[in-house]
């Protein structure tokens, strides 16, 4: 009788072992494993990827969808799942960007006006005037114009402290 129930939990144990499949997903090009890939069935999730990309799918009958981020979806039946399946990437890559100008092309200044190195000389974008003075009224100054400062003092500080060279006498 006890080997008839150890037989028995043994048996279960293997149909549950049986009823999972371990699906391995990787991306096609890199062959580096998807992380958070997830596997649907019915509009239901049944199994998501491990850093490895190493999922424990259950054998169910039906359609199965396996969905990741930035991947196309891929959809198979559910007893024909290939142990690795890859997933092609949906995000477009460049790989070189060149730019090409005429030098006699006219830019209108209003394309340019509205870039942020307007503000370098407290000008708003939109052509508001130098606010730098209106600031300095109040003895503001900015952090670039103090630490510019600073720099300039220590290098004719440095400049001073270095030797004069000597000079030929013809």
């Amino acid at each position: 009788m006890e080997r008839l129930l150890l037989l028995l939990i043994l048996t279960s144990f293997a149909s549950l072992l049986q009823a999972q499949q371990m699906i391995s997903v990787i991306d096609h090009d890199t062959r580096k494993p998807v992380w958070r890939a997830y596997f649907t069935q019915n509009g239901d999730t049944i199994a998501y990827t491990s850093p490895e990309g190493i999922a424990l799918v259950p054998k169910h009958p039906g359609r199965v969808t396996i969905i990741a981020r930035d991947y196309k979806p891929l959809t198979f039946n559910a007893d024909s799942i290939p142990p690795i399946v890859h997933l092609i990437s949906d995000v477009e890559k460049l790989d070189e960007i060149v730019v090409i100008g005429d030098k006699n092309k006219f830019i209108p200044k209003e394309w340019t006006a509205k870039s942020g190195s307007d503000r370098m000389d407290g000008k708003y974008a939109g052509g508001g005037g130098d606010l730098g003075r209106i600031f300095r009224i109040f003895g503001y100054k900015p952090a670039s114009e103090i630490r510019r400062n600073r720099v300039k003092k220590n290098l004719e500080a440095f400049d001073k402290a270095l030797p004069t060279p000597p000079t030929k006498n013809k």
